[in-house]
């Protein structure tokens, strides 16, 4: 797994905690309010910045490869071992492919729920104000259903 998808993924999963915790540990964990925050934003400048981050690396593997003339054996399935029998017993090796992105978006989108949901219980607690849930809101790039405020 991507370590950006597993940190959205832990990320969500502890502010879903405090969804539906107890009002004390919601108050709690208000009080560190502006650090959810930050690391939900954070998470977020990491998955959207995930291609270019991938791009970069691909590319210096691929000048490592073809600067250093790297060939690695050519693998094989039947005795999972260096192939004895292929002609061209060395290769290149593959260069990782970029597969996660529909992953990264549907992380993406459990995390700004996540959030949404945790400041949503705090409005709820009257722990914020709708100006300052609003703010929150528009810091993590959501608005609010007025259908939650209810």
């Amino acid at each position: 797994m991507i370590y950006t998808i597993e940190k959205a993924n832990l990320l969500s999963k502890q502010l879903r905690r405090f969804t539906d915790g107890y009002a004390y540990m919601v108050a709690g964990q208000f009080a560190n309010i502006d650090f959810w925050i930050e690391e939900t934003i954070n998470v977020l400048k990491a998955l959207d910045e995930h291609k270019s981050r991938f791009e970069k690396m691909r590319e210096a593997q691929d000048n490592w490869i073809e600067e250093k003339n790297v060939l690695i054996p050519n693998f094989c399935p039947i005795c999972n071992g260096f192939c004895e029998l292929e002609v061209h017993k060395y290769k290149k090796p593959d260069l990782p492919k970029e597969t996660a992105e529909k992953k990264k978006k549907e992380s993406r989108k459990e995390l700004v729920d996540a959030t949404y949901f945790f400041l949503i219980r705090c409005y709820k607690t009257e722990l914020l104000s709708k100006v300052e849930l609003e703010n929150y809101c528009k810091r993590i790039g959501t608005s609010v259903d007025p259908y939650d405020l209810k």
